[in-house]
């Protein structure tokens, strides 16, 4: 392939990171050309599991690894756990086999694994770039043990939590509330959405820590227990805030959100049922800081968007609040007084606002024709955002929905940053011709 090797490393780079999940097109690469095999090896070995550190040929190629996973599996019931990771990760585990490493996935661990983790403490330090954790469905001893592999990691930047919870009859027992002060500096925080009763103590010690000022995204899950709670335990240095509307009181729970630039508002179906959707033009009304916020994301389920007219109902007061010639009236109908000089809050415009994004989730594919009628119909509710460019309809799938139906085990994604869908629903650009 000599056309294919003059061109630009970087353009190689870019056209074989589309193939980052398919290891054989990765390998047939590797095999084409001197140049495809450089760009193509970094991909290829980026991911890894913890028992690749011990395997001989694949040494070499650990100086690519970026993110480690470390996973249970069946041969490490019972106790075993910590023997086995004592005997893949400690003698081959360091910065200098692993330059790269800036992902740490942990799985299914049990506590006497997790144990083991706290050990290697003096190693993770020495991994510089190593900036992400993700905790998913790990079980600990107590909160401390917890403190005590975040603590571990000196540059940690991005923690995302699902399921972890630990044993100890006391939530949060450990031994010194001033223990762990000094660290993390968090700027992306995915809260866990079940165990609320090792999450709220968490969360407040994170507010303790340089997190409460370094916060840069939260996400809270729609499926989340604790739902808005986990809101006042930050607030001034988060810009992207992504939370249910179950619950939710902008002027208790997000009055410190003075910052926000981005926020998404997750309607379940269980907010239709109850016609809690009403509430949302009331939780527009009165963000804390209108004009500052440049986009405003609204998910809502599909089959109870189009069955009744409520949620597109109040889609159009939320059209009338952000674009209306005169929002002083629709706000005046909500209670907007300031609790401390019990005064009315002075109207703020959403001038910065450049896109909303409303997100149709689905429990199964729709055709094209679905699509644009849906499209139509959005647009018809929402005059002024579709007339001044700023409306994009989306439509996206719930896995977690479609799982249930077919009686799955639901699985919640990890990744969330800033512009992603809520863990675990994909979202869908609109189908061509849908989009005005």
């Amino acid at each position: 392939m000599p056309t294919t090797a003059r061109l630009p490393v970087e353009l190689l780079a870019h056209i074989t990171s589309y193939l980052g999940d398919d290891r054989t097109a990765l390998r047939n690469l590797c095999a084409s050309s001197h140049a495809l095999h450089a760009v193509s090896y970094p991909i290829l070995f980026s991911v890894r599991d913890f028992r690749a550190l011990g395997t001989p040929y694949l040494k070499p190629f650990l100086v690519y690894l970026s993110e480690l996973r470390i996973g249970w599996k069946p041969d490490m019931h019972g106790a075993n756990d910590a023997k086995i990771l004592a005997r893949f990760l400690a003698p081959h585990l360091s910065a200098e086999t692993t330059p790269r490493l800036r992902k740490l996935t942990i799985r299914g661990i049990g506590a006497d694994g997790m144990v083991y983790l706290n050990t290697l403490g003096d190693i993770l330090k020495d991994c510089s770039m190593l900036t992400t954790l993700h905790l998913n469905e790990t079980y600990h001893r107590n909160m401390r043990d917890v403190q005590l592999l975040v603590d571990a990691l000196p540059h940690l930047a991005h923690l995302h939590l699902n399921a972890m919870t630990w044993t100890s009859a006391e939530f949060n027992d450990y031994s010194d509330d001033n223990e762990f002060l000094a660290r993390p500096a968090l700027k992306t925080l995915r809260v866990s959405p079940v165990y609320p009763n090792c999450m709220l103590p968490l969360l407040a010690w994170l507010a303790r820590t340089p997190t409460a000022c370094a916060l840069h995204t939260l996400d809270v899950p729609s499926t989340a227990r604790i739902g808005p709670d986990a809101l006042p335990h930050f607030g001034p240095s988060v810009h992207y805030l992504s939370v249910p509307l179950r619950g939710l009181q902008p002027l208790v729970t997000m009055k410190g959100y003075t910052a926000l630039t981005s926020l998404t508002l997750v309607l379940r179906i269980d907010d239709i049922l109850t016609r809690s959707y009403g509430r949302l033009p009331e939780v527009v009304a009165t963000l804390p800081a209108p004009a500052l916020l440049r986009e405003l994301e609204i998910h809502i389920p599909y089959e109870a968007a189009t069955v009744i007219t409520g949620p597109l109902d109040a889609l159009a007061c939320v059209d009338d609040i952000l674009f209306g010639a005169g929002p002083a009236e629709t706000i005046a109908k909500f209670e907007t007084t300031d609790d401390k000089t019990d005064t009315a809050r002075t109207t703020q415009r959403f001038n910065a606002l450049g896109k909303l994004r409303v997100v149709l989730l689905t429990s199964s594919p729709l055709s094209e024709a679905e699509r644009a009628e849906t499209d139509w119909g959005a647009r018809l509710h929402m005059p002024r955002a579709a007339a001044l460019g700023r409306l994009e309809v989306r439509f996206g799938r719930d896995e977690r929905y479609v799982l249930a139906r077919h009686g799955a085990r639901v699985s919640v994604s990890s990744g969330v940053g800033h512009g992603d869908a809520p863990v675990g629903v994909k979202t869908e650009r609109p189908a061509r011709g849908a989009q005005a």
